[in-house]
């Protein structure tokens, strides 16, 4: 009997620990791994988790999740192709933790509950670019909902929709149409000053990148001859 009760009591243990886990619990590790992907403590395990949709529609098939503030490890991409979930939905949801090409997923969904909709995003969190173009410190925001400031580009866009940006602190790469709700194959095309560039950090082919979701993620600078135009017309009023 006494065996029976501590046979129950490790496996609620259990269940309610798996419950209590965060995002910032799978994607946290100080460990770089046998490749120095940095994997998850927890890759090749089971897991629940919370988080509110960042981003669906994923180019290579799923969505994103984010702990409700934005900050290092508080990211994960769920490989899964539930076309009921939303940008906004707090979802609670079990699956396996895996590695795919360098990057923490949680895949083979077994549960996914919409506990709210409209759920306010996180606010993106603001990095430099040279914190994305240097691995060791990108490492932490995989997944995560960025955004960097005052960014110019450092050349034209590749026919990879890649597009190298700086903000004076290093180069990082952007990556433009990765989501179907994205149509931004002519960023970059002109334009070379952007005043924001808002997305979710990945890692594919040893490199970080920044994805924006959709055109509105993409601010760019007015260019300067069109603001010395309009205000020639302005002054010719007073003459």
């Amino acid at each position: 009997m006494k065996k029976h009760i501590l046979l129950m009591t490790l496996i609620a243990g259990l269940f309610a620990s798996a419950w209590s886990l965060s995002i910032y619990d799978i994607q946290y590790t100080t460990s770089p791994g046998s490749d120095n992907t940095y994997p998850s403590l927890y890759a090749g395990k089971s897991v629940s988790t919370e988080g509110i949709v960042t981003a669906v529609d994923y180019k290579s098939g799923g969505f994103f999740i984010s702990e409700a503030v934005a900050g290092p490890y508080s990211g994960l991409l769920v490989m899964d192709r539930r076309s009921d979930v939303q940008v906004g939905d707090r979802v609670r949801l079990s699956g396996l933790v895996l590695e795919s090409f360098g990057m923490t997923t949680l895949q083979n969904i077994t549960s996914l509950v919409i506990l709210e909709r409209n759920h306010p995003l996180p606010r993106p969190i603001t990095l430099t670019t040279a914190q994305l173009s240097h691995a060791v410190e990108a490492e932490a925001y995989e997944g995560v909902y960025t955004r960097i400031l005052s960014v110019s580009s450092t050349g034209k866009k590749s026919s990879a929709n890649r597009l190298m940006v700086s903000d004076g602190t290093g180069v990082c790469s952007v990556l433009l149409g990765n989501f179907g709700s994205a149509n931004s194959r002519s960023a970059g095309s002109t334009v070379t000053q952007f005043s924001s560039i808002t997305g979710l950090v990945t890692f594919s082919f040893g490199e970080f990148s920044l994805n924006p979701v959709s055109n509105s993620d993409i601010e760019t600078n007015q260019p300067v001859s069109v603001q010395s135009r309009s205000w020639g017309k302005i002054k010719s009023i007073y003459k």
